[in-house]
C-alpha cells in the first residue's frame, strides 16, 4: 500500500512549525516581535534595577531605542516608558517629563482579546499591542532627522527569540 503524499507533505509541514523559532517556547524576557505591518521590531533584554525588563525598538534607518518596562500597581498593567535625548546622570521628574516619548501599558494578545503582558519567564505573547505609539514616534521632533521614515506600527507579532 502506497503511503499518502498529502499525509507525508503534513508531517513535514507540521515538524518544520514546530521546530520554528517563532513558534517555540520562549520566555518573554528573551522574545522578538516584528510590526504586524512589516514596519519596525522589538526585542526584549534583561531588566535593570527596578525594571521588569528593557526592550528596544528597531526601525529601518533609525539607532535603536531603548524603552523601559514597570509594573503600573495602579493600573495593574506593565507601562512602557520611552526617554529620548535625557541629561545624563540622575534626573528630576520635570526633565524626564520633557524627554519622554512615549508612555503607556503594553497589553498582550493572544487570539483577539487583550490581556497582561506575561511575567518574565512566562512564555511569550503571540502578539503585542502598544497604543497610541505611531503618534507618539512618527514625526516626533525628539528625534530630529533620526526617527523612523514610516508610520511606526502598535501592533507586533512574535517572530522569534534569542534564545
Amino acid at each position: 500500500m502506497a503511503a499518502n503524499p498529502y499525509r507525508l507533505l503534513v508531517a513535514c509541514l507540521a515538524s518544520v512549525l514546530a521546530t520554528s523559532p517563532a513558534l517555540a517556547a520562549c520566555p518573554q524576557e528573551l522574545a522578538v516581535y516584528e510590526g504586524a505591518d512589516g514596519e519596525g521590531g522589538l526585542e526584549f533584554r534583561g531588566g535593570g534595577a527596578g525594571m521588569l525588563s528593557e526592550m528596544r525598538l528597531l526601525y529601518e534607518g533609525t539607532e535603536p531605542v531603548t524603552a523601559y518596562l514597570s509594573h503600573d500597581d495602579a493600573l495593574d498593567r506593565t507601562v512602557m516608558m520611552l526617554p529620548l535625548n535625557c541629561p545624563e546622570g540622575d534626573v528630576t521628574g520635570e526633565e524626564l517629563a520633557a524627554c519622554l516619548v512615549y508612555q503607556g501599558a503594553v497589553y498582550a494578545l493572544n487570539g483577539d482579546d487583550p490581556s497582561a503582558l506575561p511575567a518574565p519567564g512566562n512564555d511569550a505573547a503571540e502578539k503585542l499591542f502598544l497604543p497610541n505609539l505611531a503618534s507618539a514616534l512618527w514625526n516626533n521632533p525628539q528625534f530630529g532627522d533620526a526617527g523612523p521614515k514610516d508610520r511606526p506600527a502598535e501592533i507586533f507579532a512574535l517572530s522569534g527569540c534569542q534564545e
